[in-house]
């Protein structure tokens, strides 16, 4: 058996079409790993990965401790499950089952013990003379499966195996293949658009978006606490309602204000009025109140609302009502029994407990568990990193991977409330916060703690057996290989790879004309004006964030018009738009650089940001490569050979050692 780990993956196909970004996630032995999202979002690509049928552009992918980067697909000891059965419709049940294994010249009397005792397993013995075309759908593809359980692989992998089949007999075989991931006791990892599937199959459902993680946990959990505007919508049904709103402050209370209209006001309970104080947010801005329908209760006081439609489902009623202001139906999950009827008048009590609050530009999830806790802090090279009035020291290696922008004012140390440890583990920091108050969820406890000299809380989770209480003074543990630091717009400063100085040697001279040449090591040569500095030899200190890139004329268009617009062979066909890019203003991007202040440079990977990105470059005459922040409209994909304008202050001459 085996357990699998994802570091920093990245799948970018030719043009820069980005399918799979920044992929992380630790799996362990025999899980059940769901990978759910939209179609375009990058699972399936993800488990081509792991399979070998699609090369990794970035990053590394472990199989039981042992990178499989440039292993063969043949050779992972990993099976995998298709859509389409692609069974051999020449062969017998039998014959299709034992083919892999008669290909790596098992003997035949092998073959047959796992044939039909995988047969068993998915009582198929009596088919096993058939061929394909004499089979139902959910035979074939218990077929399929088969197939890969006679290989007996150390990960299974399915890729949406069950959306040929009807209705009924999805339900049924979604029992079956958890019923098989119990006897097998091997790692699954399920590829599925469906949410249902994804909710009622996995141990762990891994939600994913535009290529992103954009959640990793438990199904009760993204249903408890979702970490975004995403997760939140696209988990449940029916959908949770999201309304625009801004918050009212009424001495030590708080509420939200529905659409602006102030008969719509949902009072905050103490617990949550507590986290939206010490988060420091902005109280004067709108922001978006989610709720779902399952924790809307008609009542006699509330929120006013007018019945549209009234929906019997048998075992429940849905019912669709309007609020004042609000354009959509606010949906709301009812018992079968009840009085209320279509053009009713009634109003509506959320289960304060149960309230989201979405930031509009970030999405991200603001009361209840949030996707990281992000602590004020000082970082200095040395290695010391004050958070409040505590000291934690990170060793050379945290410190080789982070930007020199990590080191300049107030920081965000930012970690995960998952991955924060309440026993000492090896790689981590100790730090000392005091609990000010619990909220109970079905699988653990959310803590909300103080740390001294800070207002925000570190927020984490406990196990129920803990039994912390209020006012607990505790000793937490931070692995630095979750923790990061992050600026306030939302860019982790620690860097994936190591961040190596910038640095070589140069000459300075004065030119015939009197300006000023930095000649690098290698004889490229810069030219300016003036400089402080006078003639010499000097280190030559390339700072990471004041170049700018020099775009081609093909990558400038593409960035500031959009894609091609592929026109389709036929008219009533809608016209096909490759990829997405968010465009940018022309004026804001340089397509001609001064010869002399400029250096070629060519690209090997990139890390890209929320609006920077990474990019790992080498530059002639750098002995190790150079790591640049430039704007992310810019790709290593669309442009691995470029040039960078270098002004004045894009660099800094140190006296030789």
């Amino acid at each position: 058996m085996a357990g699998l780990k994802f570091k920093h993956i990245y799948k970018v196909y030719q043009g820069g079409v980005r399918a799979v970004n920044d992929f992380n996630l630790e799996i362990r032995d025999k899980a059940f790993v769901v990978l759910v999202g939209p179609s375009g979002c990058g699972k399936s690509t993800t488990l081509r990965m792991v399979a070998g049928l699609e090369s990794i552009t970035s990053g590394q992918l472990f199989i039981d401790d042992v990178m499989v980067n440039d292993v063969e697909s043949k050779n992972r000891d990993i099976a995998m499950v298709f859509q389409s059965y692609a069974l051999y419709p020449h062969m017998t049940v039998f014959q299709n089952m034992g083919f892999g294994l008669k290909l790596r010249h098992v003997k035949p009397d092998i073959i047959k013990e796992k044939v039909l005792a995988a047969a068993e397993v998915l009582e198929i013995s009596d088919l096993l003379d058939r061929k394909p075309k004499e089979l139902s759908g959910g035979q074939r593809q218990r077929v399929a499966l088969g197939r890969a359980i006679v290989r007996e692989p150390n990960v299974f992998l399915l890729d949406e195996p069950l959306s040929n089949l009807d209705a009924k007999l999805r339900v049924q075989m979604r029992t079956e293949i958890t019923k098989l991931h119990e006897k097998l006791q091997t790692t699954f990892i399920y590829v599925t658009h469906d949410q249902t599937e994804a909710m009622t199959m996995g141990d762990t459902i891994v939600v994913m978006n535009k290529g992103y993680i954009q959640q990793a946990d438990a199904p009760v959990t993204l249903f408890e606490d979702p970490a975004n505007l995403f997760v939140a919508t696209f988990l449940g049904s029916p959908q949770m309602n999201i309304i625009k709103s801004k918050l009212k402050v009424d001495g030590k209370k708080i509420g939200v204000v529905l659409e602006g209209v102030e008969s719509n006001v949902v009072w905050l309970r103490e617990e949550t009025v507590k986290q939206i104080v010490n988060s420091g947010i902005d109280l004067e801005k709108e922001y978006l109140f989610g709720v779902r329908p399952d924790h809307i209760v008609i009542a006699d006081k509330g929120v006013p609302a007018h019945v549209e439609v009234v929906e019997q489902l048998g075992d429940e009623t849905i019912i669709y009502a309007k609020i004042e202001g609000h354009d959509k139906n606010i949906v709301i999950k009812a018992p079968l029994l009840n009085s209320v009827k279509s053009q009713d008048d009634i109003h509506l009590n959320f289960l304060n407990e149960r309230v989201y609050l979405f930031d509009e530009d970030t999405e991200h999830s603001l009361i209840g568990m949030p996707s990281f806790s992000k602590l004020p802090a000082e970082v200095k090279r040395n290695g010391e990193i004050k958070v409040g009035k505590q000291t934690v020291t990170v060793d050379e290696e945290y410190l080789s991977h982070l930007m020199d922008a990590a080191f300049e004012g107030t920081r965000l140390l930012t970690i995960k409330p998952e991955h924060v440890s309440l026993e000492e583990v090896e790689g981590s920091v100790p730090l000392n916060v005091k609990v000010d108050f619990i909220e109970e969820r079905t699988n653990y406890d959310i803590v909300y703690a103080m740390v001294e000299g800070i207002t925000p809380y570190l927020i984490f989770r406990a196990s129920k057996e803990r039994k912390i209480k209020k006012n607990d003074s505790l000793t937490v543990y931070l692995p630095l290989d979750n923790t990061f630091i992050y600026d306030d717009k939302e860019n982790n400063l620690f860097a994936r790879e190591i961040v190596y100085p910038n640095m070589t040697s140069c000459s300075v001279s004065t030119l015939k004309d009197g300006k000023r040449q930095v000649a690098i090591n290698n004889g490229e040569k810069l030219v300016y004006d003036e400089l402080t500095y006078e003639d010499g030899d000097y280190r030559f200190l390339l700072k990471q964030d004041k170049l700018e890139v020099v775009f081609d004329k093909k990558t400038a268009k593409y960035i500031t018009e959009g894609p091609k617009v592929k026109q389709p062979l036929f008219k009533k066909k809608k016209a096909v738009v490759k990829d997405e890019v968010k465009l940018v203003d022309p004026n804001s991007i340089i397509t001609e650089a001064p010869k002399d202040q400029s250096l070629t440079v060519s690209c090997y990977d990139e890390e890209p940001q929320k609006d920077l990105n990474y990019i790992y470059v080498q530059i002639k005459g750098f002995d190790e490569y150079v790591t640049l922040a430039v704007a992310n409209n810019f790709s290593v994909y669309k442009m691995p050979k470029f040039k960078v304008v270098v002004p004045s202050d894009g660099f800094e001459l140190l006296p030789l050692e």
